[in-house]
């Protein structure tokens, strides 16, 4: 899905589409993870601007606003985690920047998720309730995170395929988004998007940003 996403973006490092079975005959470079599930080594740098909402409303560009903040932090590196699948962090982060933007995970038109490893992506969509631990493959497949289908996960290619700029593509992709100024690869009617970041090893660390227009 990030592939597919990577082509339609003329700014992404890869643009040659992959199939499951691309994948299972990529190298193994750590068992379970192959090649492709790894993220990229790129250069490369984003920049936002944040200003008040009464300023914004003066500019040239469609204002989009900050609606939610979250972050969670685990008292524990990777190596001596409680578990390796389920962080609460990610929950806590996740929770408290949906009562603060005074949304729900219906209304989420599209998330640009951090998504160093295939894994990480899997992990936060069980995490943030999107479906069941344990369900994580069931829910992405058949074009659920594709564009047009419910939930499209990083429009842009995300850090697998776009390039790794720390998740700062992902932000930028989702202020985009909700400009509407994605042409192929634009959400229809995109109102709300998610924004997740990780730091530390894996889920040390966690933060959620919503943003709407």
């Amino acid at each position: 899905a990030c592939r597919k996403h990577a082509c339609l973006n003329s700014n992404a490092q890869m643009k040659k589409p992959v199939t499951i079975e691309d994948h299972q005959n990529s190298p193994m470079v750590i068992d379970p993870f192959h090649l492709l599930d790894i993220c990229l080594v790129s250069d490369g740098g984003a920049a936002v601007l944040v200003t008040s909402a009464e300023t914004a409303g003066s500019l040239k560009s469609k204002p989009v606003f900050i609606s939610g903040v979250g972050e969670g932090h685990n008292a524990y590196h990777l190596d001596n985690a409680v578990s390796l699948t389920e962080f609460e962090g990610t929950k806590n982060s996740a929770k408290n920047a949906l009562k603060m933007a005074g949304l729900e995970l219906g209304d989420i038109d599209l998330a640009e998720i951090y998504d160093c490893f295939t894994y990480t992506m899997l992990v936060q969509l069980e995490d943030y309730g999107f479906c069941r631990k344990g369900e994580g493959g069931a829910f992405v497949e058949n074009g659920r995170i594709e564009l047009g289908g419910d939930l499209p996960v990083n429009t842009h290619g995300g850090l697998l395929s776009q390039a790794h700029l720390d998740g700062m593509a992902h932000i930028t992709e989702a202020v985009k988004q909700l400009r509407g100024v994605c042409g192929d690869r634009q959400v229809k009617d995109a109102e709300v998007a998610l924004v997740t970041g990780n730091g530390g090893h894996f889920f040390t660390s966690h933060s959620t940003l919503l943003l709407r227009r």
